[in-house]
């Protein structure tokens, strides 16, 4: 069953991503890509950390973690299909792989 929409705060953004973000040069695009999530998943609550790839250990990026439970599927998708085309929007691609969704 889907969830009716309801308006989610701006998630809190730790002194350790917006350092991060000034390092990358990408500051400027943080707050933005933090709003592409919330249109992406209106009725979701949003989680903004520092992660590292667990594959390549000197590759960090910015996770915004969506809480997916009790979405359906199909709004699961659309919500993938509405972040990646507004992500492209709002950053530029060699950008935007410092940014990274996930679903928790």
């Amino acid at each position: 069953m889907t969830s009716p929409a309801v308006a989610h705060p701006l998630p809190a953004i730790s002194p350790a991503v917006q350092g991060f973000a000034t390092q990358k040069g990408v500051g400027r695009y943080l707050i933005q890509v933090i709003e592409v999530a919330r249109q992406a998943f209106p009725s979701s609550a949003l989680e903004v950390s520092l992660q590292r790839d667990a594959e390549d250990d000197t590759h960090q990026y910015i996770a915004i973690d969506v809480e997916t439970s009790g979405r359906e599927t199909e709004e699961l998708l659309s919500g993938q299909r509405a972040w990646s085309a507004g992500v492209a929007r709002v950053c530029p691609s060699q950008h935007a792989v410092y940014f990274v969704l996930g679903w928790r």
